[in-house]
């Protein structure tokens, strides 16, 4: 069966820091997906993810506004290049990676796309969370 999912619909949460905020429209939970989810992630200005890479899951993301850069290899900071409005980011199952907004000003959203229903996130450092909640799952 088809869904539609309004904005109104999408689940609206933390994301992987405080300056991040997801809206997940398409996922196990949200629609019964098997091997899909999709959501809206807006980043705040010079906000980034801790190190991480998500199992299994490959990602695609797609810049809608701002500007992101995103670094990964074995440490998550060895290759790096820029994204902005209009690019699509292509993550490997199991790369290890930041992802960050280069932009002091302005708010990096994205639509993220990863082929495993479920959230999954693997931090590699031991980077605590500065408010003291454990990190949502991508």
């Amino acid at each position: 069966m088809a869904t539609r999912v309004t904005p109104a619909q999408r689940q609206t949460t933390r994301g992987q820091t405080p300056d991040m905020e997801r809206s997940i429209a398409i996922s196990g939970q949200a629609t019964g997906s098997v091997r899909l989810y999709s959501s809206i992630v807006t980043t705040a200005p010079g906000s980034k993810t801790r190190i991480h890479h998500h199992g299994p899951c490959e990602t695609s993301i797609y810049i809608l506004a701002g500007r992101g850069r995103y670094t990964w290899g074995p440490s998550g900071l060895d290759e790096s290049m820029p994204a902005q409005a209009g690019d699509f980011v292509y993550i490997p199952a199991g790369e290890i990676h930041v992802e960050e907004n280069a932009s002091e000003t302005e708010p990096l959203v994205v639509v993220l796309t990863r082929n495993c229903a479920e959230p999954v996130v693997e931090y590699v450092d031991a980077d605590p969370d500065p408010e003291g909640e454990p990190p949502a799952p991508c």
